[in-house]
């Protein structure tokens, strides 16, 4: 599993930020996909306990991509998209907002099969893909998560298996970033 370290954040709501998750609820259609991409902020004390008490703040972004040929790295690969994020709104300090890392830190996202080293943490096996994105600009793409119907978590048995043009799906992370390294 992946290791991420994110460096120069400045505070956020008072505290430092020890933690990060980072997910997406995206609309895909036949040449893109449209969206809104989430950065959640903790304190070093949801490290041991993911209480959402120790919540800092959030940055929300509008994301639109545009389908590109899958890099390299993406198993089972049925598309890839070359992303752009905006800024929608968030509660963080503006500095922290305004950080590039959050904005431009993943240009290529895929979706493919789930990776054999992150199904062990699929919430909803056989029914999820595997998420997919580039740390590195685009050129290789890494195993990062899970692609769902959005559906599934309002109920576990509603969401349909796969990918498709129109659905809504949530693009949900198999780790949290690491700030405090």
């Amino acid at each position: 599993m992946m290791t991420l370290v994110l460096a120069s954040l400045v505070a956020c709501g008072g505290s430092d930020p020890a933690w990060a998750v980072h997910h997406l609820t995206v609309q895909p259609s036949a040449n893109g996909l449209t969206g809104t991409q989430v950065w959640e902020f903790f304190d070093s004390s949801w490290g041991r306990s993911h209480d959402s008490g120790a919540y800092l703040c959030a940055i929300a972004q509008d994301v639109v991509g545009a389908v590109v040929a899958p890099p390299d790295g993406c198993a089972d690969c049925v598309v890839a998209y070359e992303i752009v994020a905006a800024p929608l709104d968030s509660d963080c300090s503006e500095s922290l907002a305004a950080n590039p890392t959050y904005s431009e830190s993943i240009t290529v996202l895929g979706i493919g099969s789930v990776s054999a080293d992150l199904a062990p943490l699929d919430r909803y096996p056989d029914q999820s893909m595997g998420w997919y994105a580039s740390l590195d600009s685009g050129a290789t793409l890494a195993d990062y998560g899970f692609a769902y119907d959005a559906a599934l978590d309002y109920d576990g048995t509603l969401g349909a298996p796969g990918w498709s043009d129109g659905g809504t799906y949530t693009l949900w992370p198999a780790f949290a970033w690491d700030l405090g390294s």
